[in-house]
């Protein structure tokens, strides 16, 4: 079958004027002829790509169609040739292209011969006139290309395993800190590279002039001595463990204090007792600090964290700092973290060891995650989520099922008691009191009760059995404790003192005694439910902490503003404490704040200029019970009970 095809001639250009001149002196272009043909020479190994199943096959010879549609077009589009008629053409080229319309007439006949009464002459014009349309494409409507291959060659797919793994939000972060340093790393090394380049086209530098004998070189930056020099796996470990080792080598005779002191004048003296001052901590910038709070780990015996202040709450705004100190290397803390205000109050959380609560004095409540050591992972409130508008005075940590958020409280100056859910990496807050709003707290309380809502909340304590009690000291005096769990908040009233409340603890043995000390120069233990206290102490000055012995029920100690730390043993007596010294012989130091260590005898004492002494407790003053010894945990629990169970039998019949 042959297909002949009509030269159509060009006439927008001089160069086509110049063909119909040849054509018209008699030189005529060849025929173009194209011969269609079915038979296809093919290969056996040829094979295509079956979309409907999915798998190669092998070409048929009796499939002519394929090779007539996989041809590529050389047809010349109808919209690249001139019109047909143009009113400024010239009279010459409509004799020349007569032969081209003679031609088109022959076609146009043969078309109207074929779909004779199928479509009529005009229907027939209209698609003459369009474009091509075998030769149209849109990007819609186009197909990938077909890629043929060779059946000897097609081979079998790759094996493949499946993996997986577990990822927290922990290994997310990490990998992102990892690939953000090394970005830095190739920053710098390309802004090397630019310098060495600008250096070499400077040109060869001036000779430097040799260095006076005295005058040495400024040293170079620390971060690029540690990033160049010091990047050696297991090198901050090392230095770490010699450090502490040259520090133990330094200390060694309060090392050995610590372990073995024992006061031998306590046997001459049976209810006095006396206290060793061991290591003194303290950092560069922390002597015109307070120390306003300080916590033991409940995980690791030799680790605590201090919290650093600019002034007293309420006072002047300035920078704050929480240092982590260990007593393996008292000589510089192992963590400092600079903040833009004071730190008011933290708290390890009891289970997790690196979780570290604080509360700042801008009203921020911030929680710490110390596992990452290049840099700890920091979690604060925004004021969209519920932030404090006025200093936080104390934060306190309550358990939670596995697999519950992590959860704590606040208490703040603007006179709301919030709990915080520490979820992914944002703190959610939901307030359980707002001394503020009195219509909405009094709305759902008797009317003897309504008058009970005064002042603001300064401190708070958790009972050790049952998280859902809360008790509250208040800046009024007076001792609230509400269940936490009620809708209703129902609140119990102790008359407790007649100044601001500044801490209120329960005993860790005898879960229903806990005790209260405040500006007005007293501490009071009491009894749950009961509304006058068991006990009531004055110590001459304001108290500013106090806090319940881990391993004796009725022993606590206690510290006031002159910079006096008071023992007490209530089983041995009441009246007076068994000790009582100074901080420092010499000038007067505030205390602000006392923890006792949950593994040693030993506690903190913090004060104004940065000052943070640890103590230790002499014989009498940590004597056991004569029934202790050689008794199981079940027995010491017991006999710390009776003890306490003996105070309550006394101060009830008196």
């Amino acid at each position: 079958m042959l297909l002949r095809l009509a030269p159509k001639l060009r006439t927008r250009s001089r160069d086509d004027s110049r063909d119909i001149l040849d054509t018209q002196q008699g030189v005529r272009e060849p025929d173009i002829l194209i011969r269609l043909t079915s038979v296809n020479k093919r290969k056996q190994t040829e094979i295509v790509y079956n979309f409907k199943t999915g798998v190669y096959e092998v070409v048929r010879e009796d499939d002519p169609l394929l090779h007539i549609l996989t041809l590529p077009s050389r047809i010349v589009h109808t919209s690249e040739m001139p019109p047909r008629k143009h009113q400024h053409r010239p009279v010459i080229l409509h004799t020349l292209d007569s032969e081209a319309e003679e031609c088109a007439q022959v076609s146009r006949r043969e078309m109207e011969e074929l779909y004779d009464g199928v479509v009529s002459r005009e229907e027939l014009a209209r698609i003459d006139s369009q474009p091509n349309p075998f030769n149209f494409s849109e990007r819609v409507s186009q197909t990938t290309r077909l890629t043929q291959k060779n059946l000897a060659i097609q081979t079998q797919s790759p094996p493949s395993t499946t993996f997986s793994i577990n990822v927290g939000l922990w290994d997310i972060y990490h990998a992102y800190k990892e690939d953000y340093i090394k970005v830095l790393d190739r920053e710098l090394e390309m802004e090397r590279e630019k310098e060495k380049e600008r250096e070499r086209e400077r040109g060869p530098t001036k000779p430097k002039r040799t260095l006076d004998p005295i005058v040495l070189p400024s040293p170079q930056p620390r971060e690029t001595f540690v990033r160049e020099y010091l990047n050696l796996p297991g090198l901050p470990l090392a230095a770490r463990i010699i450090e502490r080792m040259v520090n133990q080598n330094i200390y060694d005779d309060i090392s050995q204090d610590f372990k073995y002191w024992e006061d031998g004048g306590d046997e001459f003296r049976p209810l006095e007792g006396s206290l060793l001052p061991l290591w003194k901590f303290h950092h560069d910038k922390s002597r015109s600090l307070i120390v306003s709070d300080v916590c033991w780990s409940p995980i690791y015996p030799d680790l605590f964290a201090a919290a650093y202040t600019a002034g007293d709450i309420g006072g002047p705004e300035g920078t704050g700092m929480l240092c982590l100190y260990t007593l393996k290397n008292p000589a510089t803390p192992e963590r400092v973290f600079h903040t833009p205000c004071g730190i008011l109050s933290l708290q390890f959380h009891p289970k997790h060891g690196s979780l570290v609560a604080a509360g700042w004095s801008d009203g921020t409540v911030v929680t710490y995650d110390f596992r990452s050591a290049i840099s700890p992972v920091i979690i604060p409130s925004i004021t969209t989520a519920g932030k404090h508008l006025l200093p936080v005075i104390q934060v306190r940590w309550v358990q939670t099922e596995p697999g519950e958020d992590l959860s704590f409280f606040s208490v703040a100056l603007d006179g709301r008691v919030t709990q915080w859910h520490l979820h992914a990496s944002a703190l959610y807050h939901t307030d359980i009191l707002d001394f503020n709003i009195v219509d909405q707290l009094t709305a759902s309380l008797a009317a003897h009760d309504r008058e009970f809502l005064e002042g603001v909340a300064t401190c708070i304590a958790f009972k050790p059995d049952d998280e859902s009690v809360l008790l509250m000291g208040v800046d009024t005096g007076v001792l609230f404790q509400c269940c936490t769990t009620s809708a209703t908040h129902s609140l119990f009233r102790y008359p407790a003192h007649t100044s601001p409340v500044r801490r209120v603890t329960w005993n860790t043995h005898h879960r229903r005694v806990f005790l209260s000390c405040s500006i007005d120069w007293t501490i009071k233990i009491w009894l749950q439910h009961s509304r006058s206290p068991l006990v009531v102490l004055d110590l001459g000055s304001a108290v500013a902490g106090v806090t319940w012995s881990p391993y004796s029920s009725s022993v606590f100690v206690a510290v006031t503003d002159e910079g006096r730390v008071h023992v007490y043993d209530l089983f041995l007596r009441k009246c007076r404490p068994l000790c009582v010294q100074s901080l420092v012989q010499r000038r007067r130091v505030a205390a602000t704040c006392v923890a006792f260590n949950p593994f040693h005898p030993i506690i903190l004492v913090g004060g104004e200029k940065g000052h943070l002494i640890a103590l230790k407790l002499s014989p009498n003053l940590r004597k056991p019970h004569k029934d202790a010894k050689g008794a199981d945990a079940q027995q010491l629990q017991e006999i710390e009970l009776c003890k306490m169970e003996r105070l309550i039998a006394t101060a009830n019949k008196g």
